[in-house]
């Protein structure tokens, strides 16, 4: 039964603009095309040497990319299911690789936002993830390991890739737990990857504090 709010503002897909049929569609915030036209990736990236790093896709697939903006910037909630749904396809082709990359006793780390950041907007997007992930993995997640002890300035639009590790420099610590670090594998979860500063920072702090043994989820990575 079509309800009179989608003939007013009928539901439109977030890549491609078409209209939303079905129940489905309109879950996945995208049409069957767009959505099944996101292709997971099936391996681990070593963009640094300091970084074993594991992306679900594609920052260059638009579908994705809309995906992520609009969980990021307009309706969380909403984008949930899908992500949801993108992180079980993940999975599905990836069962023997993930189990390797996070394995039992991993602890799920969320890269953090400064505290004005996160009263703007509301909610830590890389959080959300992780808590999808923890659910999906049955693993735990420590949301208040790292700190944000400066607002950096937003990394878009910097130049180069020093320019970004200075803007990031020295602004993510570690508070101290008590035992810790009694988790051998660290999970460090993030929306996006680019050059990497943010989490090199997050992770130069997680061994300082003993950590030795760390890797990277993101949803996407350019």
């Amino acid at each position: 039964m079509v309800s009179l709010l989608d003939i007013l503002f009928p539901p439109i897909c977030l890549n491609c603009r078409t209209y939303l049929n079905g129940l489905e569609e309109k879950e996945n915030l995208l049409c069957d095309i767009c959505f099944t036209g996101i292709k997971v990736y099936s391996n681990i990236f070593r963009p640094d040497p300091q970084i074993n790093l594991m992306a679900l896709g594609s920052y260059e697939t638009s579908a994705l990319r809309e995906l992520l903006h609009y969980f990021k910037y307009n309706g969380f909630l909403r984008a949930r299911v899908p992500l949801e749904k993108l992180m079980m396809r993940w999975l599905s082709t990836n069962s023997s690789l993930v189990s390797h990359f996070l394995p039992p006793r991993s602890l799920l780390v969320p890269i953090p936002l400064h505290r004005s950041r996160l009263r703007a907007r509301g909610f830590n997007q890389a959080e959300l993830i992780a808590e999808i992930l923890g659910q999906l993995f049955q693993l735990p997640l420590e949301t208040g390991l790292l700190e944000r002890t400066r607002d950096t300035k937003p990394q878009i639009g910097m130049k180069n890739a020093k320019e970004r590790e200075e803007n990031v420099k020295n602004s993510i610590t570690v508070r101290e737990r008590p035992g810790w670090p009694q988790h051998q594998n660290v999970i460090l979860v993030d929306d996006v990857y680019t050059s990497g500063s943010t989490m090199k920072e997050a992770i130069r702090a997680l061994r300082r504090s003993g950590a030795k043994n760390i890797s990277a989820f993101v949803i996407a990575k350019t």
